[in-house]
């Protein structure tokens, strides 16, 4: 199913070993750009791969580790962004917690153990799918984003400061980023819309395309 195309084209980012085919059950406008597994050496880089060769502005719409680029931009170069959607998205820097579970997976990649890594985060409905974006997107690349989300800043004063549109959607039952988040970043930027999807997790591209479609066509639309 396409949509007519839109003045302010969609850009997507996906997530930790994803690609594009997160995306494929989603209803996208027409022109809309869907970025590949997000990669780079740094952070600032992944957010200039992102833009590259996007237009002048965008409707950025990212999940999980995309949303982290889209943070990224926002501090580097909002002017690119005419409005934000962030699915599954954590604003926070990581805790010490996540630090060493990401320090413990570097390692076993490391090691040459990423097929045993991508089996352990490779969990519910929708396993075989996550399994094989995650056998596309290959250790080099995992490795380059467990440095983004290690380096990851605090992006709670970004959104503070950023007054464009902002919607953020997050599944009812995300145990990774739970809807407290969402609330969390309406407190800091009150022009937030949030959607709670219900019976959802954490890939909601996956989990509830059509939610994920209807906020797509909300936004865009409206």
């Amino acid at each position: 199913m396409s949509l007519p195309a839109l003045p302010v084209p969609a850009l997507l980012l996906p997530g930790t070993l994803c690609d594009a085919a997160l995306w494929g059950a989603v209803a996208l406008p027409a022109g809309t750009r869907v970025c590949g597994a997000v990669q780079g050496h740094s952070l600032a880089e992944a957010a200039a791969v992102a833009l590259q060769d996007a237009p002048a502005a965008v409707h950025l719409v990212a999940f999980s580790l995309g949303a982290i680029v889209a943070f990224e931009v926002l501090r580097r170069a909002p002017e690119r962004v005419a409005r934000l959607t962030v699915i599954s998205a954590n604003p926070h820097a990581p805790t010490a917690a996540q630090l060493e579970v990401w320090g413990a997976q570097e390692r076993q990649v490391q090691a040459g153990k990423f097929a045993e890594v991508v089996d352990s985060v490779a969990v519910g409905l929708h396993r075989q799918a996550v399994l094989d974006m995650a056998r596309r997107v290959g250790p080099e690349v995992f490795l380059e984003q467990l440095s983004f989300l290690r380096l990851r800043p605090n992006s709670c004063p970004t959104l503070a400061d950023w007054g464009g549109p902002l919607t953020v959607l997050v599944g009812e039952n995300d145990t990774i980023t739970p809807p407290h988040l969402a609330e969390e970043m309406k407190q800091l930027a009150p022009q937030t819309v949030i959607q709670v999807v219900p019976n959802a997790g954490h890939y909601l591209p996956l989990d509830a395309p059509h939610a994920v479609s209807e906020v797509l066509r909300e936004v865009a639309y409206a």
